[in-house]
């Protein structure tokens, strides 16, 4: 097409002397204030951390790790991990974790929670109150028990999958903080599904909490039968030693989905697919970061995966002004339709303050590229001159400079 534009060269420098200072010139700002109120509050500071790889697989090259507050819903710090700054690729999101904490504690916040997920060296190094986060853990008893359901010796194990895994929820957010509850209700399990609901020997658990069940239910149920295939697989998941020792970390049933959530708007701002270097990485996160704080301060909250999210969107108009929005999708997972709640119109407003600090070092600014003088060779159209004409007037401006 004969279209001239800028170089990669040029859209780089542009980039670099422009657009990221403002960015972490924002992003600063928009940390101080979420430091600020986190030590203004009286109550125990309890945040939820995770890492992100930039790629799928065992071969990240960077590692973004993330706190969020749980109270705000709002990202408080970041680190950006490369792989040449540690041993391996599996210690960079414990390196992470650490810096980001301590950038946190750093500015006089007292931290006494935290809930991450089962990162095994995270829990060997960190002397705080430290969660789990319940959905990961769930997720795991699902995994294993979905693969004990595929042999044929365990016939109607399957059915009782998400029976198991609501139990699951139920006894962390019903064990009042004490491990030993939650561990008794969460083994119960494995005398409800053989159509056993009361049992000796527990200390504070001794019976379902459910009403009786009348003669048809008891029938219509596809209860195991104790001490089939089935009901050891059941037992052997439900008991399992490293499971057992995790409960602990679940008695104040800390959810990361938010996180989670940031985690999956991360991608429109560094695809995994798509390779960046270290500076746009950490620019990059800064968006995120305040493309989430920017809307995630909503007055009317709804749940989503057991945790609170966004802002849900109303009717403004006809039969149902005022009623909450919702809309009907189909889960891959359940196999069935569902009602969602939509939320509403994010709010990109902070942006046009960005841009106007952009255009305003541009005008200011004493160094870097004059955009008036550069404009006619850079971005307008020109007719096209002969190679050897270019050539001169090439040499000629290198000696004028």
């Amino acid at each position: 097409m004969n279209l001239q534009t800028i170089c990669e060269d040029t859209y780089t420098r542009l980039r670099k002397t422009f657009v990221f200072p403002v960015v972490e010139k924002t992003w600063a700002k928009e940390q101080s204030a979420v430091l600020t109120d986190m030590k203004s509050r009286e109550e125990e500071v309890v945040l939820c951390g995770d890492g992100r790889c930039d790629s799928p697989g065992y071969s990240a090259k960077y590692c973004t790790y993330t706190f969020l507050d749980v109270q705000s819903q709002k990202v408080v710090d970041f680190k950006v991990v490369s792989c040449t700054q540690v041993s391996s690729s599996n210690t960079m999101e414990i390196r992470g974790f650490k810096e980001a904490l301590t950038t946190i504690e750093g500015n006089g916040v007292k931290v006494s929670t935290i809930s991450t997920d089962r990162h095994p060296q995270i829990v060997r190094n960190e002397e705080k109150c430290h969660e789990f986060d319940p959905w990961h853990v769930a997720k795991g008893v699902s995994k294993k028990l979905a693969a004990a359901a595929k042999r044929r010796e365990c016939e109607g194990l399957g059915e009782w999958i998400p029976s198991i895994i609501n139990h699951f929820w139920w006894s962390a957010q019903t064990c009042g903080g004490d491990a030993e509850v939650l561990k008794e209700k969460w083994v119960s399990v494995i005398h409800h599904v053989t159509n056993r609901h009361d049992w000796p020997g527990n200390r504070h658990y001794h019976c379902c909490a459910h009403e009786p069940l009348d003669e048809t239910s008891q029938r219509s149920k596809l209860w195991l039968q104790p001490g089939s295939e089935g009901h050891q697989a059941l037992v052997k998941t439900v008991k399992d030693k490293r499971l057992v020792k995790d409960l602990g970390h679940l008695t104040k049933c800390i959810h990361t989905t938010s996180l989670e959530v940031y985690h999956s708007m991360y991608l429109k701002y560094l695809p995994k697919r798509t390779h960046f270097g270290y500076d746009v990485m950490i620019h990059a996160s800064m968006l995120a970061a305040l493309d989430h704080n920017n809307n995630a301060n909503g007055t009317v909250m709804f749940t989503y995966f057991h945790v609170s999210v966004f802002e849900q969107a109303v009717y403004q108009d006809g039969e149902s002004v005022g009623e909450p929005k919702f809309k009907i999708s189909w889960s891959k997972v359940h196999k069935r339709f569902r009602a969602r709640p939509v939320a509403v119109q994010k709010d990109y407003g902070y942006m046009k303050a960005m841009v106007a600090d952009v255009l305003s070092s541009v005008s200011d600014s004493n160094q870097g590229v004059d955009m008036r003088e550069t404009q006619t060779h850079i971005m307008a159209p020109q007719d096209r001159l002969p190679r050897s004409q270019i050539i001169v007037q090439t040499q000629q401006f290198s000696r004028f400079k």
